[in-house]
């Protein structure tokens, strides 16, 4: 029981774990679109609204479906295209067996929110994320992958996050080796593998 307890707390610990400069850019595009862009302003008012209230609401549980999860990382990237505009594209690519699938709450939101801060908005041009989720006999595969800069600064915020969260995959399954990064050809990619649960 003391176990149980203790893996709960750390849990708790790392789901508090999100980049508050998220919060602050978004408060502060607001403010600014306020006066240039009133449409735009109310429009990330309310997917900020939505967003806060879905990870609230969801990242209290245990399990969430995939189709949950999408829903929490499209409105985190909905709010960020207001801010980049045209700079940042989003793709995702996943096929309806993967949407009951059961997976740890907010697993996806630093990842995307690392391949903009990290990846596309150091880029001139931006570019694409990407977000692929297959799902096996076994296995669901979920892919994030944002170009990125090669000769940028490196920032410590990208490793603690994936740190952080092989460690949340490690208390939750048992999986050492739940969390895979790469980064060839100008290209950032993070691979999950996570066994297939769908019932809660």
């Amino acid at each position: 029981e003391q176990n149980l307890l203790a893996k709960e707390a750390e849990l708790k610990a790392l789901r508090a774990q999100i980049d508050p400069h998220f919060m602050f850019n978004s408060l502060h595009s607001i403010s600014a679109l306020t006066t240039t862009d009133p449409g735009a302003a109310r429009r990330m008012s309310l997917l900020l609204a939505d967003f806060l209230r879905d990870t609230l609401r969801l990242g209290a549980l245990r399990r969430i479906t995939l189709a949950e999860e999408f829903t929490i990382i499209d409105r985190f990237l909905g709010i960020e295209q207001i801010r980049f505009g045209p700079r940042l594209r989003v793709e995702r690519h996943s096929s309806p067996d993967v949407d009951g699938c059961l997976v740890p709450p907010l697993i996806l939101q630093p990842l995307v929110e690392n391949a903009v801060v990290h990846g596309v908005s150091q880029l001139v041009d931006g570019g694409t994320v990407v977000v692929r989720a297959a799902r096996s006999a076994a296995l669901v595969t979920i892919t994030v992958e944002n170009p990125c800069d090669p000769d940028r600064a490196r920032s410590r915020g990208v490793g603690l996050g994936l740190e952080l969260l092989r460690r949340r995959l490690t208390t939750q399954y048992g999986i050492a080796d739940a969390v895979h990064a790469a980064e060839a050809d100008g290209q950032f990619r993070v691979e999950l593998r996570l066994p297939v649960e769908t019932t809660p």
